[in-house]
């Protein structure tokens, strides 16, 4: 980990208390750094995301998070990353979201440069399943890609994550 990463995870630790305890990064963004940790009180591995302390400040970056967390909250499927809980302290905004133990589509397609048509498939079927869900509630994505396809290695399933520049869509008559 580099000085930047040892002092954010360091400061979320402490915000963070007890419940949560970090483990490292899992990967990083325009917007935030997702760290694993251990849910000290489930016993659980779970994500978490925290925005970059530079952006916290700004009101708008505030809004923009809570909203994705709220967003992705209020998703709930089996082919999209569950939210849990959502805060702020100590100047960091952060929320808590399922760990899936597995490998972006990113890893995969880099380590494989083709999958099996049978693969393809599934992995296809599972994200029209979570983008139906999305549209259902009004939600476009808008940013799907291969990194934002976790691949859960247990049960093969595929599941979007990232929704950090979804917007809400008004449902228009009409429109």
């Amino acid at each position: 980990m580099s000085d930047t990463t040892l002092d954010l995870f360091a400061v979320l630790q402490a915000a963070l208390g007890p419940q949560y305890r970090l483990e490292r990064e899992l990967g990083r963004g325009g917007m935030g750094v997702v760290f694993l940790a251990t849910d000290t009180t489930l016993d659980r591995q779970v994500a978490i995301k925290v925005v970059h302390p530079e952006l916290a400040p700004h009101e708008s970056i505030t809004r923009r998070f809570l909203a994705e967390a709220r967003t992705i909250a209020r998703l709930r499927h089996p082919n999209i990353v569950a939210i849990h809980s959502a805060g702020s302290a100590n100047g960091l905004l952060y929320y808590v979201m399922d760990e899936v133990a597995g490998e972006s589509l990113r890893q995969r397609l880099n380590r494989n440069a083709k999958l099996a048509i049978e693969q393809a498939g599934r992995i296809t079927a599972d994200l029209a399943s979570a983008l139906e869900a999305a549209s259902r509630a009004g939600v476009v994505h808008r940013d799907v890609k291969p990194e934002n396809v976790l691949l859960d290695e247990a049960s093969g399933r595929a599941l979007l994550a990232d929704f950090g520049i979804a917007r809400a869509v008004a449902v228009e008559a009409g429109g």
